[in-house]
Order: C-alpha cells, then sequence, then structure tokens
C-alpha cells in the first residue's frame, strides 16, 4: 500500500514538473521586440480572441508585456464565464483560448514571440533583398522601443523632432547608411 501511494505520487511530482516546464517554452518577449511585432500585428489587422478567466490567455498576455495594450484583443466574455460569449467571437468560430487570427487564418492556443512573428511575416520584406525595407523595419523597431506612445500613430510634419530622431537612428543603423 505505501509503495502504491509512493508510486502514486511520484507520477503526480513528474506530470506536474512536466506541466511547469510545458508553460515554461513561451517565454516573455524583450520590450523592443514586444512593442514592435505588436505594432505589427495591429498594422496587419491580427486578433486574439481572449477570456480573462483562461490561465493561457493571461500567459500570453504576460509574454507581451507592457507591450500587450498595443495588441488587437477582444475578450470573448466581458462579463465573466457566466456572462455568455459575445457575438464578434461566436462569429468568427472560437473556440478555445486564445486564439489568434492572423492573416485570415486561425491558430488556436499560447504562441510564443518567434511563432507569432513567422505567421504574420513579421521582419520579412517581400522581397527579402529590399535593404531599403530591411533598414526601415530595423529603425522602426529602436524607435517605437525609445517612443512607446507613437506605436499605432503615423509621424506627422508637426513632429520633426520624431521624425529626425528615426532618421538618425536609421542612418546609425549598419549597412543602412
Amino acid at each position: 500500500m505505501v509503495k502504491l501511494k509512493f508510486k502514486i505520487l511520484a507520477t503526480l511530482a513528474l506530470i506536474s514538473a512536466i506541466g511547469i516546464e510545458c508553460t515554461s517554452l513561451v517565454k516573455p518577449a524583450t520590450a523592443q521586440t514586444a512593442a514592435s511585432l505588436a505594432y505589427h500585428l495591429r498594422q496587419t489587422g491580427a486578433k486574439m480572441y481572449s477570456a480573462s478567466w483562461c490561465p493561457m490567455c493571461r500567459r500570453q498576455i504576460q509574454v507581451f508585456g507592457d507591450a500587450f495594450s498595443q495588441v488587437p484583443y477582444i475578450e470573448c466574455f466581458p462579463n465573466g464565464r457566466e456572462g455568455g460569449l459575445i457575438s464578434q467571437c461566436q462569429k468568427a468560430g472560437i473556440q478555445g483560448y486564445p486564439t489568434w487570427v492572423i492573416n485570415g487564418r486561425t491558430y488556436p492556443g499560447l504562441r510564443s514571440i518567434e511563432e507569432l512573428a513567422n505567421l504574420s511575416n513579421y521582419g520579412t520584406p517581400s522581397n527579402t533583398n529590399d535593404k531599403v525595407k530591411i533598414c526601415d523595419y530595423k529603425a522602426d523597431l529602436i524607435f517605437y522601443e525609445r517612443n512607446p506612445q507613437m506605436l499605432g500613430r503615423k509621424i506627422s510634419s508637426s513632429q520633426s523632432s520624431l521624425a529626425n530622431e528615426w532618421s538618425g537612428i536609421r542612418r546609425n543603423i549598419r549597412g543602412c547608411q
């Protein structure tokens, strides 16, 4: 009987350890990467469907850190679990949380920054030899890290200091002069 209890406890401990290790596989991103990807996801029309009571959704939010405020987010249960699913999530056919819709395709489950970048073609100019686009992506990454309040906004002509800052960043990137 004691051996059986020991085996059961050992098995439960092993399962718990594996579960903890699996959830830690999706690591938080650096603030710079998260901010730039969040901006990219917003620009491309991606959406994250979520539920506030969902532990994996909370983990997905943690992956982005402070930049999550820029991620296109739809709360499917704004009144809690008992409040019912909103029609926007029903129409989208969302069955689990979190679920990402990127470029018209549905991707259920917790996703790493790297997966989301790949799924949304982040950092992949349509022509990989296009040096101008690559340099612009790099400059955007640095600029929005320094100026997170500008995420999702265009620099207007009245904001010449910001435009000059972006241009200066781009000039200082090796190979982008």
